[in-house]
């Protein structure tokens, strides 16, 4: 075999490579007599024609097969002998030249992984994301407690309607110009003065009493979520029927003892501000980390395999319409240009092939393996968090490189922990 090495740029490669001529028709007189024991040639009976005749009848047949078993083997023989990190997927095939007798040229152009030299990954500057926890954020935490235990009553004394009420109401819309049935709600509880409630409704409540009836118009925007709806204009006729009003349990040991194991308030307030300690502290390491990957990102500059790219545009998609599908949407009937969404994924996804390209170079630089006490770890967490048996995670995780993608985790983990304890840290002003 022949094969000369052509580098189209640092990540992108072409090999010419030439199969001898006894190599090529060793393999068509194999797969020709594989052929000849069950073809039907015309004035022979089954199986019984001789090879000869079976090579000029089925000639593009058996060329077609000669290819596919030579060429990935040849090119496969010459990247190996070369010691390339070829990216695995098919590569092109181009330049085929075959005559009967004459060795088969062709041409297989790919793509390798580029050449890192990463030198700068320890000390990376990042700016210090504060965790400091301030006094209203506990106060708005609990608030949000009062806000959850807090109890509807019912209004005894028939005053007028104020913001903030719950209002019992029964009414019947009329759309102006249509032929389409009322709507009607019975016994409807509304938020006076809440951002998910119609001014109109709010206007026309405030104000009212237990037993008034109104009516009113309301004209719905033409973007209205609800279709029908959509730039029509309603006759409304309410009935208000009862009238109750928030009230908030009182803060203080009482509340908290129902929380927990806390005997005082200041108990449950000193938890609530550990808890949000927590979290910051969680989201301000992710943060550092983001950090730390952008600006290796942006500090060290090399090729990246377009294959690679393509491959996370699709992923960063599948995402996308796995979220739309969770949300209930058809993707399919939104009213999208998906080939400008695509477009607007791949600078996004240059920079996460980049970033994996990266740790995983640290990753190899600092001798960062994966062992199977980790993985088997990591499988007891999933267990755990799904409520299913260890050996079903496994089992299930070990269809489509599932603990490849898992091992790949566990790296990133291990190499971003190392990359931030490693980082120099600049105060926050």
């Amino acid at each position: 075999m022949k094969a000369q090495l052509i580098d189209v740029s640092d990540t992108k490669k072409s090999l010419d490579i030439e199969i001898p001529t006894d190599v090529v028709d060793s393999e068509i007189q194999h797969i020709a007599q594989d052929l000849a024991r069950k073809a039907r040639v015309p004035g022979f009976r089954p199986g019984k024609a001789p090879v000869a005749v079976v090579k000029t009848r089925y000639k593009d047949e058996i060329m077609s097969e000669v290819l596919q078993h030579l060429l990935p083997r040849y090119f496969q023989d010459a990247v190996t002998e070369r010691n390339l990190a070829v990216v695995m997927h098919t590569p092109g095939f181009e330049n085929i030249d075959y005559q009967n007798g004459q060795a088969l040229k062709f041409k297989a152009v790919f793509e390798v992984y580029p050449n890192l030299s990463v030198d700068n990954y320890i000390g990376v500057p990042v700016q210090e994301v504060s965790v400091k926890v301030e006094e209203g954020e506990v106060e708005a935490a609990l608030k949000k407690l009062q806000e959850e235990n807090a109890e509807m009553v019912p209004v005894e004394e028939r005053r007028p309607i104020q913001d903030g009420d719950f209002v019992e109401i029964s009414f019947q819309g009329t759309i102006e110009g249509s032929d389409e049935p009322p709507i009607t709600g019975d016994k409807v509880v509304c938020e006076v003065g809440a951002r998910t409630t119609l001014k109109e409704f709010s206007e026309n409540l405030t104000g009212a009493r237990t037993g008034e009836e109104r009516t009113f118009r309301v004209t719905y925007r033409p973007d209205y979520p609800e279709k029908k709806l959509g730039g029509k204009t309603v006759q409304y006729r309410l009935e208000i029927e009862g009238l109750k009003e928030k009230k908030l349990p009182e803060l203080n040991d009482e509340f908290a003892q129902g929380y927990g194991e806390y005997k005082t308030l200041d108990e449950l307030k000193a938890k609530i501000r550990s808890d949000i300690e927590k979290h910051k502290g969680d989201h301000a390491k992710e943060q550092t980390r983001e950090k730390i990957l952008e600006w290796l990102e942006d500090n060290n500059e090399f090729e990246v395999p377009a294959t690679l790219v393509e491959r996370q545009v699709a992923s960063r998609l599948q995402r996308m319409l796995r979220d739309l599908s969770r949300q209930g949407i058809n993707p399919q009937r939104l009213d999208v240009d998906w080939s400008k969404i695509r477009e607007d994924q791949r600078a996004q996804a240059v920079r996460d092939v980049k970033g994996s390209l990266i740790m995983e170079f640290v990753a190899e630089k600092e001798n960062m393996g994966v062992s199977e006490n980790e993985i088997e770890y990591e499988l007891e967490s999933i267990a755990r968090e799904t409520q299913q048996p260890k050996h079903k995670v496994r089992e299930v995780l070990s269809r489509d490189t599932g603990l490849e993608r898992l091992k790949a985790q566990i790296r990133n983990r291990k190499v971003l922990d190392f990359l931030q304890e490693k980082a120099r840290i600049i105060q926050a002003p």
